[in-house]
């Protein structure tokens, strides 16, 4: 077994109860597989959690009542080990398992999550909504947004190192901490896998914590927040070109296709789409830039700092566009007052006009707003 010292980090809030399990069952482990551990208590409780934890040879700190998230956020200044076991005090995981957590993490793995779905359920230990909708939805969402593979998103026993903990900078005070950890994680490139555990229900009459509605909302809210710039670059990008495509052929238009007419509805169409497609991809890119997001930067996903378009260059670019469309209007109005007519063919020039107005407007704004970050960034 590995040499490094592992601190398992538990938070506790009224657990009197039953906060002996997991505590009897991480020295068990520690003797039996020759670790050097310690035991930290991330102790919020009213009643003798705090006593019964130090009695067993627990490391124990008080903190304020905010939460879950909030008592994993405090514990890295608390802890010793370089590999770091995080797990509920109820006594529904079982803490002799943190061998094979250790040992990926000895493989070269950063963080090991438990799956609870591809291992051990005993009766009684998960509702069904939790086992069959909620958790899959949830962990559903996180590999397609981030391409990960893992089962169990919400497992309440994990494992990471301590660089790459503080790597992570984890904000959330509530249930979304265990989505937050793994979204920024597949962000930076960490080396991520999971190992099967067993769970159990809660014993002696305990009530658990957890409001499921709350904290499935919560993880849903973040996994969006964190995968927001990915998710409007994936769907802003085709969207543009799509829409760019169908406003461009179809100004030579109209085309008949198998019997169907293509013509200036279907540009009009097609501009909004473009329109659509270039505020999403605009807004990728504020947010990845401009956000907390840029501190976790994904080298398979787009990165801004690849998007040279200096200020001055954008002006040049918005300048002509922005003169080609003036030209289109111009024209249109001379005609205009020529002839006193609109015509389909004034109308699909319009549109092509709008079309470059509002790529030259955008473009600027981009330059403009991005030249901000840059000096900001430079103080």
């Amino acid at each position: 077994m590995s040499s490094i010292k592992v601190s398992v980090l538990i938070p506790a809030c009224n657990e009197e109860a039953v906060i002996h399990i997991p505590i009897k069952r991480c020295f068990e482990a520690f003797q039996q597989y020759s670790i050097a551990g310690e035991v930290v208590i991330m102790d919020s409780s009213t009643d003798n959690t705090p006593i019964i934890a130090k009695e067993l040879g627990c490391k124990v700190v008080t903190i304020p009542k905010l939460g879950i998230g909030k008592a994993y956020v405090e514990g890295i200044h608390h802890v010793s080990g370089q590999y770091i076991v995080m797990g509920d005090a109820d006594g529904t995981y079982d803490f002799m398992e943190m061998n094979n957590f250790v040992d990926l993490l000895d493989s070269g793995y950063d963080f090991v999550m438990g799956t609870r779905l591809q291992g051990h359920i005993k009766k009684g230990a998960m509702p069904w909504s939790h086992r069959f909708i909620g958790t899959p939805l949830l962990t559903y969402f996180i590999n397609l947004f981030y391409n990960t593979s893992i089962s169990d998103c919400n497992s309440g026993l994990r494992a990471i190192t301590k660089d790459a903990y503080e790597q992570i900078q984890l904000q959330s005070f509530g249930w979304e901490y265990a989505s937050e950890m793994i979204l920024k994680a597949a962000r930076i490139g960490l080396k991520i896998t999971e190992t099967p555990v067993s769970l159990s229900p809660d014993q002696h009459n305990r009530t658990p914590h957890l409001n499921p509605w709350l904290a499935g909302w919560t993880n849903l809210r973040t996994i969006f927040l964190l995968a927001c710039d990915k998710l409007f670059f994936k769907i802003g990008l085709p969207l543009y070109v799509l829409g760019s495509c169908i406003t461009l052929s179809l100004y030579f238009g109209p085309f008949t296709v198998y019997g169907y007419t293509f013509g200036m509805f279907y540009m009009f169409f097609g501009l909004i789409l473009a329109i659509l497609g270039l505020q999403l991809l605009l807004s990728a890119l504020f947010v990845k830039k401009g956000t907390f997001l840029n501190q976790f930067q994904n080298n398979s996903f787009f990165n801004p700092k690849k998007i040279i378009l200096s200020f001055e260059k954008a002006l040049v670019v918005c300048i002509s566009l922005g003169g080609i469309s003036l030209l289109i209007f111009a024209a249109i109005f001379l005609d205009w007052t020529a002839i006193h007519t609109i015509t389909i063919d004034h109308i699909k020039q319009a549109l092509l006009g709008l079309y470059l107005l509002i790529n030259s407007s955008h473009i600027f704004l981009y330059a403009v707003i991005t030249h901000l970050f840059s000096l900001n960034s430079s103080h």
